[in-house]
């Protein structure tokens, strides 16, 4: 099984530089340089529907950024945008 640390030096060694990378293209890293195995690909809880693998993709990057490892873009929130 893939573990985070592995996750993490997959998206260190091959995300681009100095530029925003989407959740998509992180995980397509993962996946391309990770070798799963067939239990990463299984929800880690009967509630949950995604793979275990992902759900450490997205562990290991809300830890990097509540550290400052790493940033994000904000986005914006159109909910206060003006109705046409």
């Amino acid at each position: 099984m893939i573990t985070a640390r592995t996750i993490w030096k997959i998206i260190h060694q091959h995300m681009p530089r100095k530029r925003w990378v989407s959740w998509e293209e992180l995980c397509n890293l993962v996946e391309l340089h990770g070798n799963l195995e067939g239990d990463d690909w299984r929800p880690p809880t009967s509630r949950s529907m995604m793979p275990r693998w992902k759900v450490l993709v997205r562990d290991v990057m809300a830890n990097r950024l509540k550290r400052g490892r790493i940033r994000t873009e904000k986005r914006s929130d159109h909910s206060n945008a003006p109705k046409e």
